[in-house]
């Protein structure tokens, strides 16, 4: 199944591709619930960022979508074709994708689960998480944590 995992503020904001590229925010208990939800699990992101994150995380399968293959770690699968990939994982096997926006964009319309931190305030920077759409998900659990917001929702058929 295609899960979505972000993290974002207010206006959707989930970081910056420019300066001090990745994440605006340093929330350790939200960093907590992304390593627990994604541990031993199969993880996609972008060049970009996994540029920011600066290495494979730990204990996952790390699977990392570009078309100019930069990357030499041993540990991270290239992806350059998006599409096929995501058809492996349509049904039998989890996928977490974690960012960024243009991998977002890409795979919104194939995820069966969203699993939203929402931050509180406002943060400067350049990308953005789509607007979830209400017909097209359903918000079927809202827990308050500490220092953030979890949202999941389900996508309705």
């Amino acid at each position: 199944m295609i899960k979505i995992i972000v993290a974002m503020d207010k206006n959707n904001l989930i970081g910056s591709t420019q300066g001090r590229m990745g994440m605006p925010w340093h929330n350790a208990e939200d960093l907590l619930h992304f390593k627990e939800t994604t541990w031993k699990q199969t993880i996609l992101m972008g060049r970009k960022t996994f540029e920011a994150i600066g290495r494979a995380l730990p204990e996952r399968k790390t699977i990392v979508v570009s078309k100019r293959n930069r990357i030499e770690d041993p540990a991270v699968e290239i992806c350059e074709d998006l599409d096929s990939l995501l058809k492996e994982y349509a049904d039998d096997q989890d996928i977490y994708i974690c960012g960024g926006a243009s991998v977002y964009q890409q795979t919104l319309d194939l995820a069966k689960e969203l699993i939203v931190s929402y931050i509180p305030g406002e943060y400067t920077g350049n990308a953005y998480f789509p607007k979830i759409k209400e017909d097209q998900f359903m918000c079927i659990e809202e827990v308050k944590k500490e220092t953030f917001i979890l949202k999941k929702y389900r996508r309705i058929k």
